[in-house]
């Protein structure tokens, strides 16, 4: 079932137990974390599984416009000739709908010698921005809004960024503002050395940036308690790697299992260790009822019975928060789920999303600003028309509750394209005839 249109999908319903082996994509984070590496090592680098996808592609032309020169070789493998800490280029960069390509651009355009535009989709302008902007030039990057809205914005490089130093900021909207310039901070005269006031919102992918640094040498640290990121200079040679399978796009597999009577789902190659913050999900949902296995070759949810009700932390996680949303609706206890306080800045607002479709098949869901108690089960015969929003992690989620309720539709199936374009290919295999 290969569905990259924008005519609206039923989506297929599960005829018994679903058991199997899920195969995402590699990871969306860790693709992006190591493209911009790669982009400002010396020499070619290779990334091997990794994602192909919107995201990816809107900060691959980018770095391409900044003067890194990459190549697709083969489906999932990324070849990249590295510019050795300094992008001769610079030009018209375009986010696209991702606030990951756009926030690591943002950073990387301030590491070029000419002069930059950054812009992205009308949902793109409207996510936050600024915190990132004024990040970078207390660094001394010369950086400034064109317009109202968070985009677009004017990049102009500056000596003194490439120094770096010691800044203090307040709490972002966005953890990947500090993971753009851990990003590039190795290539900073000083290093850096970032003081967060007031905490990190999910700091769990500011520890995935750090741990990506540290695996090629660069000595880097993330010290959550006191907020205080600090990368040492020391540029980066030319390196292999191979991208772990998404856990984020995984979550909907465990989800599914968590859910439907017999079911066993199983993702080869992401570790129960793995440092992706959404492998959490099999945790969360094994804190529900549902049954997790991991060893070293893979991570599997078996349906345990009737998911119970619960009280979860999701804020180091809040993404994989949307198939825990998806399982809940399931369970006639209430399940609450905290730390939601991004979600709003999203793709969507990803909360609301959630509950307008959840609320349509007669699920009781109550929100606010950071959470969602949800208790079902759907209304027997309910339908629902699911509004995604071009929200990838909408459309999935409801893959997971049609797959055992029926009557779901999807107005904007394409819109996994930014993370799993094969998504609904992938889904169908795994629910078999």
């Amino acid at each position: 079932m290969q569905h990259g249109g924008n005519a609206p999908l039923v989506v297929p319903r599960a005829t018994g137990p679903v058991i199997g082996d899920l195969h995402p994509p590699g990871s969306k984070s860790l693709t992006q974390r190591w493209l911009m590496l790669a982009a400002l090592a010396e020499g070619e680098s290779t990334i091997e599984n990794a994602l192909r996808s919107d995201d990816v592609e809107a900060l691959t032309q980018g770095l391409r416009t900044l003067g890194a020169r990459i190549r697709w070789a083969g489906a999932d493998t990324l070849v990249v000739q590295g510019v050795g800490g300094r992008f001769p280029g610079g030009g018209s960069l375009d986010g696209r709908e991702g606030g990951t390509p756009a926030r690591f651009l943002m950073a990387a355009a301030c590491m070029a010698t000419k002069p930059s535009t950054l812009d992205g989709s009308s949902r793109l302008r409207k996510r936050p921005m600024q915190d990132g902007a004024d990040l970078l030039a207390a660094l001394g990057a010369r950086i400034a809004r064109i317009g109202t809205d968070e985009l677009p914005l004017s990049i102009t490089p500056a000596d003194a960024f490439a120094r770096g130093g010691v800044v203090t900021i307040d709490r972002p909207a966005s953890s990947q503002f500090l993971s753009a310039v851990a990003l590039i901070a190795p290539w900073m005269k000083q290093g850096l050395q970032v003081q967060v006031r007031g905490g990190m919102p999910s700091d769990s992918y500011v520890e995935l940036t750090v741990q990506c640094l540290v695996s090629r040498g660069v000595r880097a640290t993330w010290d959550s308690a006191a907020g205080v990121l600090q990368v040492s200079p020391g540029a980066l040679q030319a390196f292999r790697v191979r991208v772990e399978p998404d856990a984020s796009s995984a979550s909907y597999g465990f989800a599914l299992a968590a859910v439907i009577p017999g079911s066993c789902v199983r993702v080869p190659g992401l570790l129960a260790t793995s440092a992706q913050p959404d492998v959490a999900v099999a945790k969360a949902l094994a804190g529900l009822g549902a049954h997790m296995h991991a060893d070293t070759d893979g991570l599997s949810v078996r349906f345990g019975g009737s998911l119970h009700g619960g009280s979860i932390d999701a804020e180091r996680w809040p993404d994989g928060s949307l198939a825990v949303m998806a399982a809940a609706a399931t369970s006639i206890e209430p399940i609450e789920i905290r730390g939601l306080a991004t979600l709003a800045q999203k793709e969507s607002d990803r909360i609301e999303s959630m509950r307008a479709w959840l609320v349509d098949l007669g699920v009781r869901v109550e929100r606010g600003e950071d959470w969602v108690r949800i208790q079902g089960p759907p209304r027997t015969g309910a339908t629902a028309m699911v509004a995604t929003q071009r929200d990838h992690r909408i459309a999935m989620s409801a893959a997971v509750l049609g797959a055992l309720h029926g009557g779901v539709q999807v107005d904007d199936p394409g819109c996994v394209a930014k993370s799993w374009p094969d998504f609904w290919s992938s889904w169908a295999k795994l629910l078999g005839p």
